[in-house]
């Protein structure tokens, strides 16, 4: 009850007041605790989203998946992914490679297998993620497969990002022979004239001079493939229009005919149909003759392509090995 003089009517509002006061910091209190608990809570997530992720990079990197050599399946439903190359040499006795990614199978899961094999069989429908290939190199494009990842709006505190350093073959399953700065590297013997058909031959054998050396390699291609498949020579920058040269020629039919290279690419097929004429199969040699000016630079790839693959827009670096940043990205979702 209040009281009639102003002295107690006054003490009386005062109290209300401190009353309200309290109640505002009491809630102010309640709050933040509830905030503190959701930002644990979240913390945690977090911690376990990004734990699962690692550990499906590091199967996916050092993995080749099953069974074996799955890209060239045609139904993937009992494919349990691994993205590593698998070593195709009978030399070598490694199964697969650590660290490496299959740009074949990246494929596969670009064409439409990345729910299935990924979102699915990986992370069990929890998880929504992303791949991403970072070519150090930077004259190759990079690549992204996702599983509708950019369609999220979500905090960029809650995305989880996995980087890590893997080897990946790019097209260079597609290279039949090569000549490149590597080979000089690590001293390989390209220029072996025991392997080229003109050795022995009067007035028309391969003699390095003061100007010019020759790189000569053979190879052998089947009928059967030649009419299914694209033949390129693919030349790098620093051998076009440099005073270099290129002879195409049989085992059984030996040319001077001496071509220079004034382009990054050349289309093999006209020239190669000429000699596949009566025969099922031949040994075909390439040699170039290069200025010694320019011999520490000059690399070319010969490849085989499918005859539905436009390689228009690629250089010679896409039909070799590169080093790449393989980065995953994920978060919870919450559907």
């Amino acid at each position: 009850m209040f009281l009639k003089d102003s002295r107690g009517l006054t003490f009386s509002t005062n109290m209300l007041i401190t009353l309200f006061m309290l109640i505002l910091v009491f809630g102010a209190i309640m709050n933040i605790i509830d905030i503190s608990s959701e930002k644990t809570m979240n913390s945690l997530e977090v911690q376990e989203i990004e734990r699962i992720t690692n550990e499906i990079v590091d199967i996916l990197i050092n993995n080749p998946g099953t069974p074996k050599h799955w890209e060239n399946l045609y139904d993937f439903s009992i494919v349990n992914p691994g993205l590593s190359i698998e070593n195709s040499s009978e030399v070598n006795d490694e199964e697969f490679y650590l660290n490496t990614v299959s740009f074949k199978k990246l494929q596969i899961l670009k064409n439409g297998e990345y729910e299935n094999l990924i979102t699915k069989k990986l992370f069990k429908n929890k998880i929504k993620s992303s791949i991403s290939i970072y070519p150090i190199n930077s004259s190759i494009d990079p690549i992204t497969i996702s599983d509708d990842f950019n369609n999220h709006e979500t905090s960029s505190s809650n995305i989880i990002a996995v980087n890590r350093t893997v080897r990946c073959n790019f097209y260079s399953d597609l290279s039949i022979i090569s000549v490149s700065n590597i080979d000089k590297i690590n001293n390989k013997s390209y220029n072996n004239l025991n392997l080229c058909n003109h050795r022995n031959i009067e007035k028309n054998e391969h003699f390095d001079d003061e100007k010019y050396e020759w790189i000569c390699k053979g190879f052998k291609l089947n009928k059967n493939d030649f009419e299914e498949k694209n033949y390129y020579v693919v030349f790098n920058e620093n051998s076009v229009n440099k005073e270099n040269y290129w002879v195409l020629d049989t085992i059984k039919n030996h040319s001077n005919d001496e071509k220079i290279i004034n382009s990054n690419k050349i289309n093999l097929n006209d020239q190669l149909n000429q000699f596949f004429e009566n025969e099922n199969s031949m040994i075909f040699y390439l040699h170039s003759k290069i200025n010694k000016n320019n011999i520490d630079k000059y690399e070319y790839v010969l490849i085989e392509v499918p005859k539905d693959l436009d390689i228009s827009s690629f250089n010679i670096d896409y039909f070799k090995d590169q080093d790449c940043y393989f980065i995953m990205k994920s978060y919870y979702d919450e559907n």
